[in-house]
């Protein structure tokens, strides 16, 4: 062997001791380089995590406040000419009931007919409470109950029927005249007639301008307009038929309220749940509540600047069209849209510049329409859809929640309703 290649192994051999020698020191350098490197990947990753979630976050909010700008129809159910002259449709339970002089019918909102219930009346009268209809004729003594299965009690009052106000389990409250007299009285869910009435004078008492009754039927809310010296004044009444009724004496009036609304008229008033109600007067709004059954207390008094135009509800929420008289926002339109919950919290109060000649609140929605034109409002006063109809629209209802893919309503017409999908 020569001595050059005796170097060149001697070189080798040196390279892979102090190879061998490095390789033994690595490792462990090695690991702890690692577990830097992991450590600042884990600082770099996690603000990059929360940087992706909130702009997800942030994507999904707007998306689903989005407003819609499509609309499909799902299904369509067609009545003949005759059923088509229908005046009226009304929210019932996942459906809308369609009223006519000469019968009413339930439509599911799959667009099946769940019961049809003939009559004859001039002018029906209707109430719904949850699963209960009510339907008397005006001026007459006919009174028809169902249910969602349909025809549970049939009934004959003393005299005309100028109002009926429906619990939810079907016990009916009617208001009934004559000459001189007005006559609240009751009848159960089958039709009979149980004796118990409210018996006022309009030269004296005044005249019942509206009552409700709560959801077990056991408490009635009554508004009464009368005169003194002159003056029209208005006056709410709260009475309770239940057993506490009896130690309160005959009348079983539990409460009245007069000077709340001195110089106003009451329009409207209605019992949400067995221990929530309001009264709607101009001017403004009072909300009730009778969680002690023999002393009502008013617990908050809104005040509504210009003209109320129209209010509608539901069990949790109100919603009240107006004038706007706001000078700061007349820019943005004439009218105003808000919405209550049952407590009397306001969720907001929007100036908006569509008039709409109807206004119903269904599901999480709030709807203005007429004719052939209708807007859907969100519960936070979004304006979530703009619709037009090629016939008239008679009435509208919600037929699911918002929903990332959309939402949709039954619409209907006088001779059809249509479930339709907008997104």
């Amino acid at each position: 062997m020569s001595d050059q290649e005796r170097e060149s192994r001697k070189r080798k051999l040196k390279e892979n001791v102090i190879f061998g020698e490095k390789e033994k020191e690595n490792p462990e350098e090695e690991e702890q380089e690692g577990r830097s490197r992991a450590s600042i990947r884990r600082k770099l990753s996690l603000p990059l995590v929360f940087l992706l979630l909130f702009f997800l976050g942030l994507l999904f909010f707007f998306y689903s406040k989005r407003r819609f700008s499509r609309i499909s129809t799902r299904w369509t159910t067609a009545f003949s000419d005759k059923e088509g002259s229908s005046q009226e449709y009304f929210s019932f339970a996942d459906g809308v009931v369609k009223l006519s002089k000469d019968g009413a019918s339930y439509l599911s909102k799959t667009g099946k007919l769940i019961w049809n219930q003939a009559y004859e009346m001039g002018s029906p009268v209707v109430s719904i409470n949850g699963d209960f209809i009510a339907i008397g004729e005006k001026s007459g003594s006919k009174l028809f109950i169902l249910s969602t299965s349909g025809l549970v009690g049939q009934g004959e009052s003393p005299l005309p029927i100028e109002k009926l106000s429906v619990s939810g389990k079907g016990v009916v409250y009617a208001l009934l005249s004559d000459k001189d007299s007005t006559y609240i009285t009751v009848f159960s869910k089958e039709g009979r007639n149980l004796d118990i009435g409210i018996r006022s004078v309009m030269s004296g008492d005044g005249f019942p301008m509206d009552f409700s009754t709560s959801k077990d039927g056991e408490e009635l809310l009554v508004a009464f307009s009368y005169l003194e010296q002159s003056v029209l004044k208005s006056r709410v009444v709260f009475y309770n038929f239940s057993s506490l009724g009896k130690n309160v004496g005959a009348d079983r009036v539990v409460g009245g309220f007069t000077d709340n609304f001195s110089g106003k008229t009451v329009g409207r008033v209605h019992f949400f749940t067995n221990e929530e109600s309001f009264v709607a007067y101009n001017g403004g709004l009072s909300f009730f509540s009778t969680r002690v059954k023999t002393s009502p207390e008013e617990k908050k008094q809104e005040g509504i600047e210009g003209t109320i135009r129209m209010i509608c509800y539901n069990d949790s929420y109100l919603a009240v069209f107006a004038d706007n008289t706001k000078d700061a926002d007349k820019g943005k339109g004439n009218y105003r849209l808000l919405l209550f919950r049952k407590s009397g919290e306001r969720l907001f109060d929007k100036p908006i510049s569509y008039m709409g000649s109807k206004m119903e609140i269904s599901g999480d929605k709030i709807f203005l329409y007429q004719e052939k034109t209708y807007q859907v409002y969100d519960f936070s006063g979004r304006l979530r859809y703009n619709g037009t109809t090629e016939d008239s629209l008679y009435y509208l209802r919600s037929a699911s929640d918002f929903n990332l893919g959309g939402t949709e309503l039954m619409l209907c017409f006088p001779n059809k309703v249509e479930r339709v999908r907008i997104q």
